[in-house]
């Protein structure tokens, strides 16, 4: 195989240890090859793949030492042929079922397809010694007491932080990840309360009130702050090239795209670029920083679309279907498949209830947009009416 070839297997791989793919990677696959990786983790046999492929390389090793030692081909081929018919055996198995699956899976349309739900609340806690606690298999409960710090997951939806002793002088960070298609309420320990949105990491500190300055880092993602007022402690959100520093306000931080967003509810914040341009925002005023052209502008906005996700709504001021459906993704976990480029350029506007089935939601945009939808797997398909 070539370097191009092997690029499929390096997916099952990452796969196969929990790792989310390489985004380089996935965009490299052929259709082909994302259908069977989605057939393989539909049917829960990644793992089995895996061993097969580490069967398959091991077979080619075998090979190499029966050639560098010189063996004589004519004592090889009956074990060889044995081992052949033993190894082909359960990949024929495998490729005949994943063919069984993906030609009897075919895209159905929107009207008679039957869609799992998305669990919103899921969430996962990387505590500073490394440990991972998924917070949706530890409802209601305790977690840990950490530099005089309880830490307690409440309903599934909601992390509290609340200082409960003598803060620990040293900082200790945790790391707060949220898949694609979930959400999670953070409460710092200084009363500060973070709505952490779909795809995102937020590390942030235990004991937050330790220092002068409250530091947090949205790594990826989106987040929603309520800041608790502390004129003694500024409180900075750094986020992709952006630092957003405030002493008690609300405000947006969004760093989906290669632009670096703070949008502004109330009080005042400063947002500083990582060359050291500054843009002081008022309320509904937007900060943007384009990574790209190092550049941060500032502008007046309606807040409602960029905040409307943290209360439950998605709100759409027209939009083109194509951020529609990237919104839809990202909330609902689910990949989309354009049939055409220009329907990606069809507008929208309207709200959208954030918790409403996806079904309900792409029946709406079918009635009112001239396209339709059909379903496979958790992909959506869209084509012209």
């Amino acid at each position: 195989m070539n370097a191009k070839e092997n690029i499929w297997i390096e997916v099952i791989q990452q796969l196969n240890t929990n790792e989310l793919p390489n985004q380089h990677l996935l965009d490299q696959l052929s259709t082909e090859e994302r259908e069977l990786i989605d057939a393989l983790q539909a049917d829960k046999m990644i793992s089995n793949a895996n061993v097969l492929i580490n069967k398959i390389n091991q077979d080619k090793a075998w090979n190499r030492i029966q050639t560098h030692l010189q063996v004589k081909t004519v004592k090889l081929i009956p074990a060889l042929l044995k081992y052949a018919a033993i190894l082909l055996l359960p990949v024929m198995i495998l490729a005949g079922g994943i063919f069984y699956y993906i030609k009897n899976n075919e895209p159905v349309a929107l009207n008679i397809a039957k869609l799992n739900p998305t669990d919103h609340n899921r969430a996962t806690l990387v505590l500073a010694d490394g440990s991972a606690v998924e917070l949706s298999d530890n409802a209601n409960k305790q977690l840990a007491k950490v530099a005089g710090t309880c830490i307690t997951n409440k309903n599934k939806e909601l992390l509290s932080y609340k200082q409960d002793g003598v803060a620990s002088e040293k900082q200790v960070f945790n790391k707060l990840i949220i898949p694609r298609g979930a959400e999670y309420k953070l409460a710092l320990a200084d009363g500060t309360t973070v709505m952490i949105n779909s795809a995102s990491v937020l590390r942030f500190p235990v004991n937050i009130n330790a220092t002068d300055t409250r530091n947090v880092y949205l790594e990826k993602g989106e987040a929603y702050f309520q800041v608790a007022k502390n004129p003694n402690k500024p409180f900075v959100v750094h986020a992709n090239g952006m630092d957003v520093k405030v002493l008690g306000t609300t405000f947006n931080v969004n760093t989906y795209t290669k632009t670096t967003r703070t949008t502004l509810v109330e009080g005042k914040v400063e947002a500083k670029s990582a060359n050291n341009q500054i843009a002081i925002l008022a309320p509904n005023q937007q900060a943007i920083f384009n990574q790209q052209t190092n550049s941060l502008t500032k502008t007046d906005v309606d807040v409602l679309p960029y905040v409307a996700w943290a209360n439950g709504k998605i709100v759409f001021e027209e939009a083109t279907l194509d951020e529609v459906m990237d919104q839809l993704s990202l909330w609902y976990d689910y990949d989309v498949d354009f049939q055409s480029d220009k329907i990606k350029q069809i507008h929208f506007s309207g709200e959208i209830e954030r918790y409403s089935d996806i079904k309900v939601v792409l029946n709406i945009i079918e009635q009112t947009g001239g396209v339709k939808f059909s379903i496979k797997n958790r992909r959506i398909y869209v084509d012209q009416r």
